[in-house]
């Protein structure tokens, strides 16, 4: 039979697609530079925070005008072999159809230990090239500390630290205090 052929390109956004279609639903999946990479499973801690983000958000929404969504879990196309996946999201509420979406407003990650320097380094510089992108907004699990990267700002560096701290997100007229974001948690 012999060896296949294997194409030592980087592997397009339909062809990850396609890969991951075939995975089982439980596996969170990226694409990042052509490369399929598997994240680990989150903490409780990580899970705790993101629950949190999304309920917070979800009200805020609901009694709102309906122009956005919250979702997490949706890949971003940045390009044909990029394809992240933010553990939140911010995009239009509109009959989006699939599992992406290339206008995410605001994105945010809660840093996983074996995640930060992609979330901090590469995904931070990913996401500023996406022109819908107003805010990326990056959540400690192990500490009270929420940094915002704004595109008002030029995508200068915004740190938060104390519980009574507001993080503003000015594209959806949202507020949040790290005390909100950090609900249960047990690091208050």
């Amino acid at each position: 039979m012999g060896v296949p052929f294997l194409d030592p390109g980087p592997m397009n956004a339909e062809e990850f697609f396609a890969f991951t279609a075939a995975r089982p639903d439980d596996e969170k999946w990226e694409l990042i530079d052509g490369e399929p990479v598997l994240n680990a499973s989150a903490s409780r801690l990580h899970q705790k925070i993101l629950f949190n983000l999304t309920l917070l958000l979800g009200d805020i929404s609901r009694s709102g005008d309906f122009s956005w969504e919250v979702l997490p879990g949706l890949g971003v196309r940045l390009s044909e072999i990029s394809v992240p996946v933010p553990d939140l999201l911010i995009r239009p509420n509109d009959d989006l159809v699939g599992a992406e979406c290339s206008d995410m407003m605001i994105a945010f990650e809660v840093l996983s230990p074996s995640t930060a320097n992609k979330d901090l380094r590469w995904k931070r510089k990913a996401y500023a090239t996406l022109p819908t992108l107003s805010q990326y907004v990056v959540v400690a699990q192990d500490a009270v500390e929420v940094v915002s990267y704004d595109r008002a700002n030029n995508f200068i560096e915004r740190r938060f630290e104390s519980a009574d701290d507001a993080l503003d997100l000015p594209v959806i007229g949202a507020r949040l205090t790290l005390r909100d974001i950090y609900r249960d948690t047990g690091l208050l």
